[in-house]
């Protein structure tokens, strides 16, 4: 009798190692409903990822999924929400470059370490930064905005970002580093008003992220010159890469991913990981992801933290050689 039970036990445990599904005390998991931290507010594309994430998991576990927005201090508030949770899979965080990396090549005094403080458990997409220009600039290359900064003396052109250390002005001191110009830097505290004084011909040029310069695109009002990632985008496929442009080794995206609280078992991780993985490969998330903007690139627990950590090390070199440098709450 004990050895069926032995016998017994032993198959249960192989059966669950197969088929990839995590244990807690309470039996299988999940066994209740789940939390997913947008820690931006709804409506944008953040939102829309975090959605579709809520949706694979709630269809890959038969559990609730409850997407909720908790913005403030620049994501910090639902991170740390996150941060403090129990590492048991039922909080997660969707996240990415912006609230992730960003923070933490430039702010001095934040209250959480995002580099200790959660486990990353996968990536979902990466969204591109575009060059644009007003419709009738005189600048329609990068060797045109090069020659054109070049021609000022001092300053070189003035451009806009959403506020000081978002990806758009990193991105842009990364642009002046790789191509040796002199750039004016000119802060606003949102991308709307930057982009109407591209339109309206205040700012010579500047980058954003590619969502919220679609319609402008679209209809006319602004000019695309090159986006910056390695690859041509499914949005904009007529507009060349900057290393098409001859700007070598200038690959940039902002990406979006799956996190939970540090400490997060491995075969929770695995799970997570792999139910997210599936559930992008369904053509139904691909045609959601681009339809906001996005580019799917779905990747493995270990590949998203490889990625956290190459692109901190990467954006704190470029915001030290800027002397780009912020106070947490000042």
């Amino acid at each position: 009798m004990l050895r069926r039970t032995v016998l017994k036990a032993i198959a249960g445990s192989a059966a669950l190692a197969v088929s990839g599904v995590s244990r807690s005390a309470d039996g299988p998991f999940p066994v209740k409903p789940m939390r997913l931290i947008v820690p931006y507010p709804p409506g944008g594309v953040t939102d829309v990822a975090g959605r579709l994430a809520g949706e694979i998991l709630t269809r890959k576990f038969g559990q609730p999924v409850v997407v909720e927005n908790r913005p403030g201090a620049n994501g910090m508030i639902g991170s740390q929400h996150v941060a403090s949770a129990p590492p048991d899979g039922y909080t997660l965080l969707l996240n990415g470059l912006g609230g992730m990396v960003l923070p933490m090549a430039t702010v001095a005094g934040l209250p959480l370490d995002t580099s200790r403080a959660f486990t990353p458990i996968g990536q979902m997409a990466e969204f591109i930064n575009v060059l644009i220009v007003r419709a009738d600039s005189p600048i329609r290359s990068v060797d045109d905005l090069i020659a054109a900064a070049r021609a000022r003396s001092k300053d070189g052109l003035n451009y806009g970002s959403n506020g000081i250390g978002t990806s758009v002005h990193l991105t842009t001191a990364f642009f002046a580093q790789r191509t040796d110009t002199n750039l004016l830097h000119v802060p606003y505290k949102g991308s709307g008003e930057m982009l109407v004084d591209v339109v309206n011909g205040n700012l010579d040029f500047s980058f954003s992220n590619l969502p919220p310069v679609m319609g402008l695109i679209r209809k006319g009002s602004i000019r695309a010159i090159a986006v910056t990632s390695s690859y041509r985008s499914k949005q904009l496929p007529d507009v060349p890469t900057m290393a098409e442009q001859g700007v070598k080794d200038f690959d940039v995206t902002s990406w979006l991913g799956l996190y939970g609280p540090a400490g997060l078992p491995a075969e929770l991780v695995q799970t997570l990981s792999a139910a997210l993985q599936e559930g992008l490969a369904r053509p139904q998330a691909g045609e959601t992801l681009v339809a906001a903007g996005f580019e799917p690139k779905p990747s493995g627990a270990a590949a998203f933290a490889e990625l956290n950590r190459v692109e901190l090390v990467r954006w704190k070199q470029v915001a030290s050689r800027a002397n780009i440098s912020l106070k947490f709450g000042a």
